[in-house]
């Protein structure tokens, strides 16, 4: 039994410098956008007319939710959506949009009802449906599944963080 008032020491305990930290910290900063990157399950596509061979994951969400009506070289910027029932829509919308399809359709309704009102992107049914929009509206910008086999009318766009 312990007499009261006594108390066990114990080994100090070691410190972790904080250059260890840091590295950690480092590591997982740059491996964080990589990984991002490599979970995506969608295919950004434009139409020709679109340049650029890349864009900006904040960028590209200020397209799809019409903060940004114009592509950097003045040209308009059109957004097409997938359903909202669709798998590829909920990848896009929680990896660009940084939210779930259910957030982007709330925000869709009140925007909607503001005093200066805006209308949500086109929707289309499937990767061929937005594909054949992509391929024929200049200026558009959509998201496909990986698996989706593109035509000559449509090219790929890079995300990057």
């Amino acid at each position: 039994m312990k007499a009261a008032g006594s108390r066990r020491k114990h080994a100090p305990r070691r410190r972790r410098p904080l250059s260890d930290f840091l590295v950690s910290a480092l590591a997982v900063s740059l491996a964080a956008p990589a990984l991002a990157v490599a979970a995506d399950d969608f295919v950004v596509i434009v139409h020709p007319s679109v340049t650029g061979a890349s864009i900006r994951r904040p960028d590209l969400a200020a397209v799809f939710l019409k903060k940004a009506a114009r592509w950097g070289s003045g040209g308009s910027a059109i957004p097409v959506d997938q359903s909202g029932t669709s798998p590829v829509r909920e990848s896009f919308s929680k990896a660009v949009l940084g939210m779930p399809v259910a957030a982007a359709v709330q925000f869709w309704q009140k925007q909607m009802f503001e005093t200066k009102p805006l209308r949500p992107p086109v929707v289309r049914g499937s990767d061929a449906e937005v594909i054949a929009f992509v391929a024929k509206t200049e200026g558009a910008v959509g998201y496909v599944s990986k698996t989706a086999t593109l035509p000559p009318g449509v090219r790929t766009i890079a995300v990057i963080d």
